[in-house]
């Protein structure tokens, strides 16, 4: 199987669906920080609406590094270009920085033919 995970080009061979990981970092912690991060909220579930609204939204979630907040946006988009345009209209980047990874993703068939022997 030849795969091309090239960010101008997320296309794959066997039609495998290629996302793009918007990997959030949090800029701060403490009161000061938890106020201005709560005071976006409203605008970040906007920007995920619009996101889902437009089918780029694949999942989302939040948690936290080893030292900072941080969350993971995974989108479907045409080019590393279109993921950054997406990007660029989180409001969290007001307080953080992102990253944007090429996320291939990979499907497998769990089942086991197995003969379990009679007890």
């Amino acid at each position: 199987m030849t795969m091309s995970t090239s960010p101008s080009d997320p296309s794959t061979e066997d039609n495998l669906p290629v996302l793009y990981a918007l990997v959030w970092r949090a800029n701060g912690d403490g009161p000061e920080f938890e106020e201005r991060f709560q005071e976006r909220i409203p605008r970040l579930m906007e920007w995920l609406r619009s996101l889902k609204a437009s089918g780029a939204l694949a999942a989302c979630g939040g948690g936290a590094f080893e030292n900072e907040g941080g969350g993971l946006t995974l989108l479907h988009a045409k080019s590393v270009e279109e993921a950054q345009a997406h990007s660029d209209r989180c409001p969290m980047n007001e307080i953080g920085t992102t990253e944007i990874l090429l996320w291939d993703v990979f499907h497998a068939d769990l089942r086991a033919n197995v003969d379990w022997p009679e007890s």
